[in-house]
């Protein structure tokens, strides 16, 4: 009998090697927001300044900050940048054409108490979704889960046939998955906040003008 694998699902994880100082500078911006919560940023995407918490609701229901800080905090556009030759890596690893130019669209950050999750949800088709495990109370039993796209499928012992899957990193360590895979936060139990940095990058094609 042959077996043929059809599709496949991946994620891909590591560890920052500037985790400590990163950690350092974003919680003194979040220290900054706590002692002041009308901290306002300069906004580079609208005109005039920017709260650093967002007043919407979203998938997450914890605390959530403003969708582009990287904008605004060089911080977090140097961990995007540190980012950056790791997807690269994985988008030559893939074989995934028209890929020249990678960009970060979003970075936010999520800090999570006692009893906040994330509910199941999934970014943009195209797009990759990373997220950077910043702060990871070890007494705490919020798990990252991702669904598995087909579903229900078996009751299989087989992981890829899985309805959910746990991805179970250490502090300091980046997650990388398409932006079209569900995921979630499950509850946090920790008194400690967990706090995560979430980024979205869309890859493109550089556009070169053709010759006359």
């Amino acid at each position: 009998m042959t077996k043929h694998t059809l599709f496949s699902q991946k994620c891909w994880s590591f560890t920052l090697t500037r985790h400590e100082e990163y950690k350092n500078k974003i919680n003194q911006i979040l220290l900054v927001h706590e002692k002041d919560p009308n901290f306002r940023i300069p906004g580079k995407k609208s005109s005039g300044a920017v709260s650093l918490e967002c007043p919407d609701q979203t998938n997450v229901y914890a605390w959530r900050s403003d969708w582009y800080l990287h904008f605004s905090f060089p911080i977090l556009n140097e961990l995007c940048e540190d980012i950056k030759p790791l997807l690269a890596q994985i988008i030559k690893e893939e074989k995934i054409r028209n890929t020249s130019t990678i960009e970060a669209s979003d970075c936010w950050i999520n800090k999570y108490k006692k009893g906040d999750f994330a509910q199941p949800h999934r970014h943009n088709n195209d797009c990759w979704s990373v997220v950077y495990f910043m702060n990871s109370p070890q007494d705490s039993k919020a798990v990252f889960r991702v669904h598995n796209p087909l579903g229900t499928t078996y009751n299989s012992e087989l992981l890829e046939n899985f309805r959910t899957l746990d991805i179970n990193v250490k502090e300091g360590s980046v997650i990388i998955m398409s932006g079209a895979l569900r995921h979630e936060v499950t509850p946090s139990t920790s008194e400690e906040e967990r706090i995560t940095v979430a980024m979205n990058f869309r890859i493109y094609d550089k556009f070169t003008p053709k010759s006359p």
